[in-house]
């Protein structure tokens, strides 16, 4: 799981972006899928912050989710990650592959 720093970090990095750079801002995915227990632990995990729209869930079924974690060689789910305006990925936070409360660093 995503460190509360590693998140807090993030969100607010994100907020302090220009209005001016707005259409070319970063966002958070939450990458899941169906019948996936650890994946329905996220959602709940982060209710609040999906609700809010400072994470937005993506299905890794959905063409367009398999086509972002296809173009940045994402596997696993949940998975969450930091992207950029153009989907490319910027930094994961988490994803189901790694050790329970060990972060994944964030890629330059």
């Amino acid at each position: 799981m995503a460190s509360d720093d590693a998140l807090s970090c993030a969100i607010e990095t994100i907020e302090m972006i220009p209005a001016e750079l707005e259409a070319c801002k970063p966002r958070l995915v939450l990458f899941t899928r169906d019948n996936c227990s650890p994946c329905q632990e996220d959602r709940e995990k982060y209710a609040i912050l999906l609700a809010n729209g400072q994470i937005t869930e993506m299905n890794s079924n959905s063409p367009e989710a398999k086509a972002i974690m296809d173009q940045n060689n994402l596997e696993a789910t949940p998975s969450l990650v930091l992207l950029d305006c153009e989907n490319k990925l910027i930094g994961e936070l988490f994803d189901s592959m790694t050790t329970p409360g060990e972060d994944v660093p964030l890629s330059s």
